[in-house]
């Protein structure tokens, strides 16, 4: 019999790609950031505007550069407006980010160049990010894809490899920054500190003009074509989603001095296994001996280049004040790495094969069991209550005081709006619920939380409305207004 030969990069593409698109499409979308990013794409199909995001048609939404946006819309062009689609571009960005592991792998870790990723794949939070639908998996594909040509740049193997690796620093980069702009480009702080203290031993300059120049060619004509549109969109990057996030607690996402415990904590108690137990496992067992290669020089280089790509981000992370659990997600690569580099000498036992065996089947079994949990922010749930409970038409639904479950924009194929009693700095508020009153727009649903219902008639009553409840279902009461404000007031 014939043995085929498959390259090693190709099967490892397979093999991820066998691992992570299973369940895709099983679960709903959940909570408000998946339906946003989803009712964002949806948007730029059923208007044909690709270039300025909108989470409803009166509004955009610049919270995000677009290339999330596109990857989505793409996806439902060619596979259909359902769950499965909307998932598959965060699926092969894991698959990216396991292949650009791997040839890292094969310069830092060249006898066990399967190990690394491997241990990334296995990675609890890795793999489950892959079936969210947000910028963040695809963001740490590109971090990845940019430090791997970081990689090859220090280490290629000829001079050809080195500076396709200086190329493959602009490409990455440059797509990080269209994916979530300044936070895609904290690894370059790790990055240049390392090329900087060991500029001997690059076989090429990663940071060359040819870098800068494709970085600038895919990361920047976007931004400019929006602020030359819009010059009050410069204020709001440079202000609230820069300056604000950083320094301010306008978004709201543990601002506090212990916020990073809440937000990264469960990172490194759950989202890292099993590689934290592992490691403490495999430190117990050694007991103060040193590692086989503890005094190989490259595999010194190799655990401080991992340590500060790590290291240096978390603490840019730790001192924003804005933060949230995947904001870490890239950081989990290094991680990864550098326990396969901490535990390169560890041989797996049958009884150790089948455990990762059977955790790698706890991950598949997890994505699948979120097919069938019982989560109170179901877009699709609330949807079908809508479709069950309501029977005259409705032409947009808005959430009054409420986060918006924008999800139900993909199940019910109408806009979504939020709106607030009063004034709000939050971005995401579309306007106050007196101002949406007065639009007279008719086939209107609002959903408002029970506990507000009486605030929520006062207020319609006061410009000439009356409500009438459709819609229960969990804590939402849903209302259509029989007789439109009265635009006078």
């Amino acid at each position: 019999m014939t043995r085929i030969a498959i390259p090693s990069l190709l099967l490892t593409i397979l093999l991820a790609l066998a691992f992570v698109l299973p369940f895709q499409g099983t679960r709903h979308l959940w909570g408000t950031d998946e339906g946003r990013y989803s009712a964002i794409a949806m948007e730029m199909l059923d208007s044909g505007n690709w270039l300025v995001p909108h989470r409803h048609p009166d509004f955009p939404h610049y919270a995000k550069p677009p290339l999330t946006y596109w990857a989505l819309a793409s996806s439902m062009t060619v596979f259909g407006r359902n769950e499965w689609a909307l998932r598959l571009p965060s699926a092969l960005a894991f698959v990216l980010t396991i292949a650009c592991v791997f040839t890292m792998g094969k310069r830092l870790m060249p006898e066990r160049p399967w190990w690394p990723p491997l241990v990334c794949a296995g990675t609890a939070m890795l793999f489950l990010a892959a079936n969210v639908v947000s910028t963040d998996p695809l963001l740490c594909s590109f971090e990845t894809l940019g430090m791997t040509g970081f990689v090859l740049a220090w280490r290629g193997e000829t001079e050809r490899i080195a500076q396709r690796g200086v190329w493959i620093v602009g490409a990455g980069f440059g797509l990080a920054f269209l994916t979530k702009g300044p936070p895609g480009l904290i690894p370059l702080i790790p990055a240049l500190w390392f090329w900087w203290r060991g500029r001997g031993d690059f076989r090429a300059r990663p940071f060359q003009w040819k870098t800068l120049a494709l970085w600038t060619l895919i990361a920047l004509p976007w931004f400019v074509a929006v602020i030359v549109r819009d010059h009050a969109v410069l204020n709001y990057f440079l202000g609230y989603e820069t300056y604000g996030r950083i320094f301010t607690d306008q978004a709201d996402r543990h601002p506090q001095w212990y916020g990073p415990f809440f937000a990264y904590g469960p990172v490194a108690l759950v989202g890292a296994l099993p590689w934290t137990l592992v490691l403490a496992w495999d430190a117990f067992r050694r007991r103060g001996k040193a590692r086989a290669h503890a005094n190989d020089p490259s595999d010194r280089a190799a655990l401080r280049f991992l340590l500060l790509w790590l290291l240096l981000p978390l603490v840019v992370f730790v001192f924003a004040r804005s933060r949230l659990a995947l904001y870490v997600l890239p950081l989990l690569v290094p991680f990864g790495m550098w326990a396969a580099q901490r535990l390169r000498d560890v041989q797996l036992t049958r009884t150790g094969k089948i455990l990762f065996v059977l955790w790698l089947a706890l991950l598949v079994g997890l994505k699948a069991w979120g097919g069938y949990a019982d989560y109170g922010k179901d877009a699709n749930a609330l949807a079908n209550a809508i479709r069950a409970q309501v029977h005259e038409p409705i032409r947009e639904v808005v959430f009054v005081d409420e986060t918006a479950l924008y999800g139900v924009r993909v199940y019910l194929g109408t806009p979504v709006l939020r709106v607030n009693y009063g004034d709000s700095p939050n971005p995401a508020v579309d306007m106050t619920l007196t101002q949406a009153l007065r639009q007279h727009r008719p086939q209107r649903l609002w959903l408002v939380h029970m506990h507000t219902v009486d605030r929520f008639e006062n207020d319609v009553a006061h410009v000439g409305g009356h409500p009438r409840q459709v819609v229960s279902y969990a804590h939402y009461r849903g209302f259509v207004i029989d007789q439109a404000a009265a635009t006078t007031h």
